[in-house]
This record gives structure tokens, sequence and C-alpha cells, in this order.
């Protein structure tokens, strides 16, 4: 891909087993973080938890898990300050992940008393799926299957993490039109919502009708006071405010990672430099 949003972040995919599937009345039985971290180094983090309660053997003809396997492993809350320090600023990739792993993984740390992990972004495969509408069926292993993924041991923790990675990576690269955006924006482009009608509440009515800066696609702007950043969070901030506020942001917009093309990281490094 020439735009890979999620360059420079730590970014894991995420996956539960568990004993049902409410998050009031089941538990966690295992988990598994795989990945790499932001210099690409891989990461691959994988544990059975004791839920405290029996396992139902229909759920362990599902996944393979049985009470003899989480006897004597630690419990979710020891857990807890590992999970956090590996999904805190990360890019968290997960299959249903917002109505399914997420809510259970609250429940577990209501339980242990403690606040929950602040990813930079949750990226759900079923529902991006769905937003590209790819023919379903939308499950993990039809969509593996579509893209040419070998799904073995499906319905481990640490299997289906992987999995689900490497189908948001073949979605991008199959899409690739639809993920030139900061990977923050990503969520609310595959929920169908955005940003543009609350930002334009704070930021005035006319920021969308500036000039773009050519080659830029709309994410960089000419106002009075300079180049304006003209989508994602820092929309409405001009490359002055950027320089004291998130100079990593423009490092991004500036790099070949980033969305803009020759002519417009011209521009911007000519803006930032007579800001110097």
């Amino acid at each position: 891909m020439a735009t890979d949003p999620l360059a420079g972040y730590r970014v894991l995919g995420f996956d539960l087993e568990t004993t049902g599937f409410s998050p009031k009345k089941h538990r966690i039985v295992q988990y598994a973080l795989v990945g790499c971290d932001e210099d690409g180094i891989s990461m691959h983090i994988e544990e059975l938890v004791n839920p405290q309660m029996k396992i139902p053997i229909e759920t362990t003809r599902i996944h393979g898990i049985s009470d003899e396997d989480v006897r004597g492993v630690p419990q979710f809350n020891e857990y807890v300050t590992g999970i956090s320090n590996a999904m805190d600023g990360a890019v968290i990739v997960g299959h249903n992940v917002e109505k399914f792993d997420w809510p259970f993984l609250r429940a577990e740390f209501l339980r242990a008393g403690q606040p929950m992990p602040k990813p930079l972004a949750i990226l759900d495969t079923l529902r991006i799926a769905r937003k590209l509408k790819i023919p379903p069926s939308h499950k993990l292993g039809s969509l593996c299957q579509h893209f040419g993924i070998s799904l073995e041991n499906a319905h481990t923790a640490g299997a289906d993490a992987a999995a689900t990675l490497l189908l948001l990576h073949k979605m991008m690269a199959s899409y690739p039109q639809h993920f030139r955006r900061a990977v923050e924006d990503i969520p609310d482009w595959a929920n169908g919502s955005t940003k543009t009608d609350k930002e334009s509440d704070g930021l005035g009515p006319n920021l969308d009708d500036l000039e773009p800066v050519s080659g830029s696609h709309g994410w960089l702007r000419i106002s009075d006071s300079g180049i304006v950043i003209g989508r994602g969070r820092n929309r409405g901030r001009t490359v002055s405010e950027m320089e004291q506020l998130d100079v990593s942001y423009l490092n991004w917009l500036s790099s070949s990672a980033g969305p803009l093309e020759v002519e417009a990281i011209d521009a911007l490094y000519a803006e930032r430099s007579n800001r110097s």
C-alpha cells in the first residue's frame, strides 16, 4: 500500500475465548494479543485464565479449553497490568470486538477494580467487512477463506487474533482507497458516522470551503493563518499550532507512510520551515 495508516504504531490483533456469551454471567478463559510494537518488533501474548467457574462442555467443544486446562493458572486480575501496558496507545484489531471481546474485557476490568486500557483506536474487522460490502458470510473463518488466509487452530485466541490482524491487512491492500485516512478515523468510517458535523460546530462552518493544498486529498487547506489540517483528529489546527501540540502527527503527514502526495509534502515542509 502507498499509504499505511498503521505505520509507526503498536498494532495488536486481539481475541478472547470465554465460558459463554454473556459478559455479565460468563468469564474469560484465554486471551491473546498478537502483532508488533512501534518499531516493528513482534509481540505475542497468549495466556490461559482461571475463570473461577466451570467451563460448559459445549463451550469446551468450541475452543478446546477444559476445566483441567485452567486449573492452577492465574485469575484475570493478575493479568490486568500486562494487558493495559500492551493496549494503552495501541491500535487494537479484533473481529466483532466491539460487541463481544471489548464488553467481556470491560466486565473483567470492572471486577478487578481497574480502569480500562486506552487504545489509540479499536478496529473491528467485522464492521469493516460490512462497510466494504464484502459478500457474506462475515464470520472470521469465511472471510479468511475469501482472502486466502490459512486459519489453523480456529477458536484459539492466538490463532484468531493473528488471523484477524492478517485479515485487516488483506482488506486494506484490496481496498486501499478507503484507508487513506488517519487510523483514528477508521472506526467512525466503518461505523458509518463522521465527525464532520460536530467538528464544524467548534471550528467554524467554512473549513471545508478553504482551498485544499494540491496533492493533499483534503488533508491540508490554505487559510489566512497559513496551512491548516483539514481532516483527522487535528482538523482545524494550523501547522504552527501542531508544531507545539502534536509534532509527531506532522511528521506522519510528511512521511511516505502518510496520505499526502509529494507536492503536498513539499508544501507542508515549506510551511514548517517558514514557521520555525
